[in-house]
């Protein structure tokens, strides 16, 4: 059995100690006299929280629970507790069998995403706000195109009462403002077919007339593809000549 990976298993109706797979205390990295043989007392060992979210889900037949375990080497490691109850009597169930698997680096690993994408965002945000133009972001997916992130200056452009106003109506409101035929007589568009377009050329600079909720606007569109491992976004300036 892998060390990432261990066993126990205590009937909670007796004083009998756990019963543990030859691997357990290798997996929580402490010999039986330092953690102690039942689960009541190494409970006591972790953070107050983790204890609450432990108490609650033995409640249920079965559950699977992540938690810290303080290391003697002052961090932590990240379980998952998959337990369930078994053997009844008097009708009640007094025994408990669990598997534990040491998850600190899948943890970790997603701290670190999450991280990442908390800057980005950030960074987002930042350049947003900072740029005089009308600026927005997508996340373009097959299914569909979703706005990330717009800054003031496209949300007063559009007349967008919000950033949830502008989230949820904004691919609705674009394509509405676009005419059938540009001044020139030039068959105009469709916005999703300019984001299509990008993500296959990477960026695209166009002129295009719209009338935005009655006003009348020549613009200057300029889409650039991000290119990240996990999506493929685009960022729209847009400019009013």
């Amino acid at each position: 059995m892998s060390v990432l990976m261990a066993w126990w298993e205590e009937d909670l109706s007796s004083d009998e100690p756990i019963a543990t797979s030859n691997n357990f205390w290798e997996l929580v990295g402490y010999a039986e006299d330092e953690i102690g043989r039942r689960r009541t007392e190494w409970l006591k060992m972790i953070n107050l929280e983790d204890q609450a979210r432990l108490k609650e889900a033995i409640r249920h037949d079965v559950w699977e629970i992540d938690f810290r375990l303080p290391q003697k080497d002052g961090t932590s490691i990240w379980l998952r507790e998959t337990g369930r109850w078994l053997q009844e009597k008097n009708g009640l169930p007094r025994k408990i069998s669990v598997v534990v698997k040491n998850v600190t680096i899948e943890k970790k690993s997603l701290e670190r995403m999450e991280a990442r994408e908390r800057e980005s965002a950030k960074i987002s945000r930042e350049t947003l706000e900072l740029c005089p133009v009308a600026m927005a972001l997508f996340q373009i997916k097959a299914n569909g195109i979703k706005l990330l992130e717009i800054n003031e200056a496209g949300i007063k452009l559009w007349n967008f009462a919000s950033y949830q106003d502008a989230a949820e109506n904004f691919i609705r409101v674009v394509n509405e403002s676009i005419p059938a035929f540009q001044p020139n007589g030039a068959k105009s568009i469709p916005f999703s077919e300019r984001l299509a377009t990008v993500m296959k050329e990477g960026i695209t600079e166009f002129k295009t007339f719209l009338n935005i909720k009655g006003k009348e606007v020549n613009m200057r569109v300029h889409i650039k593809k991000i290119e990240l491992p996990d999506k493929a976004l685009a960022i729209v300036y847009m400019l009013p000549q």
